[in-house]
Order: C-alpha cells, then sequence, then structure tokens
C-alpha cells in the first residue's frame, strides 16, 4: 500500500467526511453586503481606484521600522521604497539605489539615484539611508526588524549618494533584508524624524513612493495620492487610490461584483474556482511564498511535553486540509521554509508531518497529560483562518479523543496574545516573507522574534546562525534542512500548508502585477487603465 493510500485509509478510519465538508461550508458568496459597501466608496474609473485590503481589520502603524502585519506592509509598499527591490522574476536590482556592488564578503557598496525625492520635496541622500538603517537597528527603539541588522557593524557614508552597509561577519540573508520587503528597510525623511518620532508619523509617512498618504482611519481605510515627483520616468496614471479594510474575504468579493471595489488584496479559496468563469472578475492565481502552521507555546501545558506536541502532528491529514480549507488552491507544506525558496526547503515529506493514527496514539501514550486535557486554539474571524482551526480540531479530536475547543477572537486580539505568550496553541502563518532566515531563524531560534512558542535548542541555533555565515546557497540550503528535520523532530510548530496567493480585478483593471510575495502596495503604479 503507498504511502498516500495509507493516509487516506487512516483519514476514513478516523473522522467524517460529513464532518469535514460541514467545517467547510462557511465559504462562498453568500456572506452579506457590508454596510460600507452601500455607500460606494467613490465612482471607480482612472482618477480613482478602490483597491480593498480583504481578511483583516487591522493596520496599527505606516512606519516601516514598526510594522510587522501583512496589510500594514500592503499599504508600505506602495508608499516607500528602499535601496534594492525584487522584479517580477523575483531578482534583486536597483530600487532607490541606482547601482550596487559586493565589495567583500563582509561590505556592500550602493550608489544612490540623484535628485530622489520625499513627499514632502526634500532630496533623498546617504545620510537618510544611514539613518533609516541605525534607526531600526537602535534597541530603543524596539523594531520587531532589528535582528535582521544585528550583524551590521558600520552604516558609512561615502557622499551625498554613496554608502557602504558593513557587517562584523559574512550575513547571507543582507542584501535580500535591504529589499522593499517586510524588513524594516524602507528609507524614511531624517529631517523629520532625527529628534524623535513624532507622533502623527504612523498614520501620516512621508516616504519616497509612487504614492502618498493622505488620510487614515485606524481600522477603516486609507487613502493614498499619486507623488507627482515619484522618480521613475513611468509615472502612475491614477491619481487616487482607496484601501478600505474589509474583515470577510467573501465581503470584498461582493464588493467587487457590486462594483463598489476595483481590486481585492486576496479571494476566498472556496469561491476562486467559479470566479474565474464569471466575466465580472479577472482572477489572478500563482503559489505564494508562504507557509501556515499550528504555532505551540512549548512553555505551557500540554505543549511543554513533546510527545503531546509529535501526537497532534501525526493525527491528521494535511491533505485534507488543502481540499477543505484551501479547496485545492494550495499545497502540503513540508516544513516552515515554503517550497517556493526550493534551494533551501526540505525535499521529502518528513513521518511527523504525516498523518499516522497508530503512531500518534503511541506518542499520546508516551505523553504526561492525558488525552482529555483542554485545549484552546486560538484563530480569528469566519473565514478560512476559522476553517482551518476547526478542521485540525476536528481531525485530531476524532484521532485521539483529545479536548480541543477552538477560540474565535479579532487577529490583532490573536496577535497581541501571541506576542504575551498567552495562548497555548494558535492557527498562524506568515506571507511575504523572501529570505528562508525570516521563516527558519525567526520562527525557530532562541532569539527569534516570531518565536512565540518559546523553542530552544542549541543545536538548531548553531545551524541557523552557520546558515546567516555561509554565502554558497547550495551549503546554506543543506544548514536549513538539517535545522528543520531536528525542528520537526521537537515540534514547536506544525507545518500544514501552503496557500496559493490570488488578487481579484475588475474587467477593465489593466496592468496590475501579481508578485509571488504579494507586493501588493508596490503594483498600483503599474495599473495603466481601470
Amino acid at each position: 500500500m503507498s504511502e498516500n493510500m495509507k493516509e487516506k485509509k487512516n483519514l476514513e478510519l478516523n473522522m467524517s467526511r460529513r464532518a469535514l465538508i460541514k467545517a467547510g461550508a462557511a465559504g462562498g458568496l453568500l456572506a452579506m453586503t457590508p454596510a460600507w459597501a452601500s455607500k460606494a466608496f467613490a465612482e471607480t474609473g482612472c482618477s480613482e481606484l478602490t483597491a480593498a485590503i480583504t481578511g483583516f481589520t487591522t493596520i496599527n502603524t505606516l512606519d516601516p521600522s514598526h510594522a510587522t502585519l501583512i496589510p500594514e506592509f500592503y499599504v508600505l509598499w506602495g508608499v516607500f521604497n528602499s535601496l534594492v527591490k525584487f522584479n517580477e522574476d523575483m531578482e534583486i536590482v536597483p530600487d532607490l539605489a541606482e547601482s550596487y556592488e559586493i565589495v567583500s564578503p563582509t561590505v556592500l557598496r550602493f550608489k544612490l539615484r540623484d535628485g530622489v525625492k520625499f513627499h514632502d520635496g526634500h532630496d533623498v541622500t546617504a545620510e537618510d539611508v544611514k539613518f533609516s538603517l541605525e534607526r531600526t537597528m537602535d534597541e530603543s527603539q524596539g523594531s520587531p526588524h532589528r535582528s535582521k541588522y544585528e550583524a551590521v557593524s558600520e552604516v558609512k557614508v561615502l557622499n551625498r549618494l554613496e554608502i557602504e552597509i558593513i557587517t562584523r561577519e559574512p550575513f547571507a540573508p543582507m542584501l535580500s533584508y535591504l529589499t522593499n520587503t517586510r524588513t524594516g528597510s524602507q528609507i524614511v525623511p531624517k529631517h523629520l524624524l532625527e529628534n524623535g518620532t513624532p507622533d502623527d508619523f504612523s498614520t501620516s509617512p512621508v516616504g519616497t513612493g509612487a504614492y502618498r498618504v493622505t488620510n487614515m482611519e485606524s481600522g477603516a481605510s486609507v487613502t493614498l495620492e499619486s507623488f507627482n515627483e515619484y522618480f521613475v520616468a513611468d509615472q502612475p496614471k491614477v491619481p487616487k487610490i482607496n484601501i478600505p479594510l474589509i474583515s470577510e474575504e467573501s465581503a470584498g468579493v461582493t464588493a467587487l461584483l457590486g462594483g463598489n471595489v476595483d481590486i481585492t488584496s486576496t479571494a476566498p479559496f472556496s469561491d476562486v474556482k467559479n470566479l474565474k468563469e464569471d466575466s465580472r472578475v479577472q482572477v489572478l492565481s500563482s503559489p505564494g511564498v508562504n507557509t501556515r502552521f499550528i504555532s505551540l507555546n512549548t512553555q505551557a501545558a500540554p505543549f511543554d511535553d513533546v510527545h503531546f506536541r509529535r501526537a497532534l502532528s501525526m493525527a491528521f491529514s494535511r491533505q485534507a486540509m488543502v481540499d477543505v480549507v484551501l479547496f485545492g488552491e494550495g499545497k502540503v507544506a513540508k516544513g516552515v521554509i515554503p517550497s517556493s525558496i526550493s534551494w533551501a526547503g526540505r525535499k521529502e515529506t518528513s513521518e511527523i508531518l504525516s498523518m499516522n493514527a497508530e503512531k500518534a496514539m503511541e506518542e499520546l501514550s508516551k505523553s504526561a497529560y492525558p488525552a482529555d486535557t483542554e485545549v484552546k486554539l486560538l484563530t480569528w474571524g469566519s473565514g478560512w483562518w476559522k476553517r482551518f482551526a476547526e478542521v485540525f480540531a476536528l481531525q485530531v479530536n476524532q484521532t485521539l479523543g483529545t479536548n480541543i475547543s477552538v477560540e474565535v477572537s479579532e487577529s490583532g486580539a490573536v496577535y497581541q496574545r501571541k506576542q504575551t505568550g498567552d495562548f497555548q496553541a494558535s492557527i498562524w502563518g506568515w506571507l511575504g516573507l523572501i529570505d528562508p532566515d525570516e521563516y527558519a531563524f525567526e520562527i525557530l531560534h532562541t532569539d527569534g522574534w516570531r518565536n512565540y512558542g518559546g523553542y530552544s535548542n542549541p543545536e538548531v541555533d548553531a545551524l541557523l546562525e552557520q546558515a546567516r555565515r555561509e554565502f554558497d546557497q547550495s551549503a546554506r540550503g543543506d544548514l536549513y534542512r538539517q535545522a528543520e528535520a531536528i525542528m520537526q523532530e521537537d515540534c514547536p510548530v506544525i507545518p500544514c500548508f501552503e496557500s496559493n496567493i490570488h488578487n481579484l480585478l475588475a474587467p477593465d483593471v489593466r496592468g496590475f502585477k501579481q508578485i509571488p510575495y504579494s507586493a501588493f502596495g508596490s503594483q498600483f503604479s503599474s495599473i495603466s487603465d481601470c
């Protein structure tokens, strides 16, 4: 019997397909039209466009040094630039920099474009670059991105337009971390921030991007207007972008089909197949750079017991999750590093990430905790994140006889609880991270800032630290795979699946391009017609 057949048989023995389908039935286009949609944000057209961030309700800050949430960066990517960026083929190319040079394994040199301006009209110089990076590196600032720059020993201004970034030792992810991604590397104005951050910078930031923020209503919307002195030859063609926050992805679909929205940042997995056949919408779909997993608090019962953790990891079918939660729009995860980062991701699925009811029961029998130990699994919303939790809990409870219940809260509240360690288990995942260091080191290293579960293994730490110093990509990838192999036996997180990324466009929208890390706001300037 093949491994796939064994997994299917285990699934049939331990759960009801009818129950699974019921858990997945929350999707679809049945959501009521939200109150804001009846007000119709604005006439769409090339003078104005509405690009909705769907599935989220929270934007805490638009200060790139302090931003952490994907909806924050959806906006920031259109407002700020970094020294370099990724193109459509995920190649690193100049952005604010006109050119760059790898002088040595510890020295990167950048020459800035001359004449680039901030939104307030001030010229961008090497002093702004130095200030921006040192601000993120400053421990007193409390930036969540600080660990990315701990290897930097000096940011050296050579002249008005040239700068060197010097590291204490070879640091392989450095160039990736200087791109316009979720790394806090966006360049901010020294003249506005050198004496401290003004209270309004988080809601009225000043960047260099194609669009500037003209209004932000926390938890509701952001308004952008095109910047007439943007430094590229091909200027943005849409003068105004309205960005409402819509809590449910299905409500975003309703709004787009009703003509109130021109673009959505995501789409309900359950609707993608039918939407592709609907003439009222364009569907962009591609594999994403993301990882979705169950985050476990290894410092709290019952997940301070490795056997309890392992039992859960082998007690459910990840393919069932792909089928029921994603409606086929994704793939089973082989680890925390996405398969799209192919040179570092695991090639094979390990036993601990495969359903095996018998071995799961064996691990549970070794645990210090009984099966009926109460476990609260945090999630949010009423869409696929909630279904993710429900399908996991349903399968594991039926396989092991455990007592896992789903606790639904607001996404911002879940994030806050995770940051403070106030959880047992939580649905979680990261989208838009572009270097394996951001997944492996930040989630699994003792000092990783995304390591909310408190996992610590000196052997894993050593491998991840060595990977940061290794410039040979093949050797670096092997180090990550070694670290993941150990981590999976320890099971501090339970990798589940990787989801496709989607954008929905109104029929007349042209020029919006989809990039694997879902660079939403950075694509507004490429829209040629709407």
